[in-house]
């Protein structure tokens, strides 16, 4: 029987559905259903009634849950005991590729300033894969964009902020100060790999309209700007990669206010997420303090 077993059964448990628990676990629902199964076979009986509806716990699932639950939570608070007992308390911080180039620059600089005796490990991970990082503890607290899944909480609301199409200068919807979504009908899209919801979203929405456009290509957050430079393409980028970003040959239009009015997608929010189900230690804590203090005095 194995730690992940476990977490995919609680999860299931709370969700009483394959299609939702597997989508809070960022995990196929084939994964799911093949995990718990396993865990049958192991156990030698059922833990869930199976409908087309969704599932149902047997009296086996609702008495081994409480000890499910106990030994998740007993794991965590083993792994930052350990933490704790090193002689500097390592904060382990994920966040989305790009944050840092599209987020206020001083923030992880600004708290080794004000504790300096804290050690931070950062690194930046697909944006779905941010869920995995907090749920194994390979992070304590994460920058995630929305949505945020039930098996994670918002600790606090860093920023909202509009998507802006992006293109060369010369392009012709360069010229206009504004742009509606049907006039994006026969154009050609190269997507930011990092923004994967937004482009889900932005993709239905156009197809609902009618309007044709075709995705040639993804790109990392690096090649981005240069591929766009020079060809016909169009893609989609955050206000705060415009303002962190200097490349005069490349346009950052907006949509028509109407737009943004209509569809809230249109606008990304920023989070500071940290797992559901487990309360975070003083040193975290200390951290999302002073991300919650340094973005309500600046905005």
């Amino acid at each position: 029987m194995e730690l992940r077993q476990i977490q995919y059964f609680i999860q299931l448990y709370k969700d009483l559905n394959i299609t939702k628990a597997s989508k809070n676990l960022y995990i196929s629902q084939q994964g799911l259903s093949k995990s718990v199964s396993r865990l049958e076979e192991e156990l030698g009986f059922s833990l869930f009634d199976r409908h087309t509806s969704g599932v149902e716990p047997t009296r086996e699932a609702d008495f081994l849950f409480q000890h499910f639950n106990k030994i998740a939570n007993s794991y965590h608070e083993l792994l930052l005991a350990i933490d704790n007992i090193r002689q500097n308390r390592v904060l382990k911080i994920a966040a989305y590729h790009g944050f840092a180039l599209s987020c206020r620059k001083d923030f992880l600089s600004g708290y080794r300033a004000s504790y300096p005796q804290s050690e931070i490990r950062y690194q930046e991970k697909n944006n779905h894969d941010i869920p995995e990082q907090l749920l194994y503890q390979h992070a304590d607290v994460a920058f995630m964009q929305a949505p945020i899944p039930e098996t994670l909480t918002s600790v606090h609301l860093l920023h909202r902020e509009p998507v802006h199409l992006v293109m060369d200068k010369r392009h012709p919807l360069a010229l206009k100060g504004n742009v509606r979504l049907p006039e994006l009908h026969s154009q050609n899209l190269l997507l930011l790999d990092s923004m994967e919801d937004f482009n889900t979203f932005i993709l239905k929405q156009a197809a609902k309209k009618g309007v044709s456009c075709q995705v040639q290509d993804t790109a990392g957050i690096n090649e981005f700007l240069h591929i766009l430079h020079g060809s016909s393409l169009i893609g989609f980028a955050s206000r705060r990669m415009f303002q962190y970003y200097s490349f005069p040959e490349v346009a950052f239009v907006p949509f028509a206010a109407s737009e943004y009015e209509k569809y809230p997608e249109l606008t990304i929010e920023t989070h500071l997420v940290t797992p559901a189900d487990i309360t975070p230690d003083e040193t975290a804590r200390q951290f999302i303090d002073y991300i919650t203090q340094k973005t309500l005095l600046k905005g």
